[in-house]
This record gives C-alpha cells, sequence and structure tokens, in this order.
C-alpha cells in the first residue's frame, strides 16, 4: 500500500498555519518523496476553535478542534489519514464538533467566499444572507428572509473578526425581532 504523508519542512509550515485565516496548499508524497496529490487546506479561526476543511480530489472532509499546543500536529494527521482513505475518527475528540455552531461556521464560511446567496441554518426561518462583490475587497451583504428583502445593503468590515461580528449581531437581532413580532 502506498503511504502518503506531508514532508517534514510541510509539517511545520502548516503548524504554524493552523493559527492563520486561510487557504494553504499541500503536497503529500509517498515513501519514495514523490508528490501523489495536492490538498487544499482550508483554515477558519472560530470564537471557541479551529475549523479545517480538506480539499483533496473530489472529497472534501472537515473538523473542528479545539485550539491546544497539538493543533497543528492534529491537523497534519487529520490530513494524512484523509489522503489515505482511513476515517479521520482518531483526530477529534468527544463533543469537540461543537465548539462551533452551523451558523457560526456559516458565517465565516460567507465572509472567506465574499459573494453569494447563503441559506443560514436558523429553526424554522428561511433566512438567506446575501453578500456581493463591489468595486474593491468589501462586499455588500443584506438579509432576506422568505424571499423578502430584510435590510438594504451595507458594506462589510474588511477586517473578518469584526465582519463576522456584524453579521452575528445582525442574525441574532433579525431573529429576536421576528419571533418577538410573530408572538
Amino acid at each position: 500500500m502506498n503511504i502518503l504523508t506531508l514532508p517534514p519542512a510541510a509539517r511545520l509550515q502548516l503548524a504554524e498555519q493552523v493559527t492563520q485565516n486561510g487557504t494553504f496548499i499541500h503536497g503529500l508524497s509517498n515513501a519514495h518523496g514523490v508528490i501523489h496529490c495536492m490538498a487544499f487546506v482550508v483554515i477558519e479561526q472560530c470564537e471557541a476553535a479551529t475549523h479545517v476543511r480538506v480539499e483533496l480530489g473530489d472529497s472534501v472532509n472537515s473538523i473542528t478542534l479545539a485550539r491546544r499546543a497539538d493543533t497543528g500536529e492534529r491537523v497534519v494527521r487529520f490530513l494524512e489519514e484523509v489522503a489515505n482513505g482511513v476515517s479521520p475518527s482518531s483526530v477529534p475528540e468527544v463533543g469537540e464538533y461543537l465548539l462551533a455552531g452551523d451558523l457560526e461556521l456559516m458565517l465565516r464560511e460567507a465572509i472567506r467566499l465574499g459573494q453569494g446567496e447563503h441559506y443560514l441554518p436558523v429553526d424554522d426561518l428561511d433566512l438567506c444572507l446575501i453578500l456581493t462583490q463591489a468595486q474593491g475587497d468589501r462586499p455588500f451583504f443584506r438579509f432576506e428572509l422568505n424571499e423578502t428583502s430584510l435590510t438594504l445593503p451595507l458594506r462589510l468590515p474588511s477586517d473578518r473578526q469584526r465582519a463576522f461580528e456584524l453579521l452575528m449581531a445582525c442574525v441574532r437581532d433579525l431573529i429576536a425581532n421576528y419571533r418577538s413580532n410573530a408572538a
């Protein structure tokens, strides 16, 4: 069997990258040092955890890990297990996936992409975040509920954390107002 691993330099690089936000490309090689595949590793820093998505060929696998001293090593192990077709069940600990909720992950993904329609996982509401790219690097955002515009377009802050905080506050306010008026 051909076992794929990250070269030592890439292991060190990924250990540093796990503290950042971004998409990083890593080659996995066999025992002879020949690179067999390229993995796109998308890292997103959440409020209480680090969310990692590995895109390798046609597969997309994700994991949420607590921020610890060994998070880089755990991400390397996750990437190698995915590349070798092993179920990555040895990496996460029980309940770790709960450290970042679906709404937080969806909002952070929307900010990373900077455009598109993102239907938010909110019980009993058809709430959609719409991001449109404008000239410059800061997209406009607005919300729709049941395909009806709720807000005027506003620009997102350029800082990703501030953008997340703004969107999360807007979503919470919209949900609270909707539910109080529906009662």
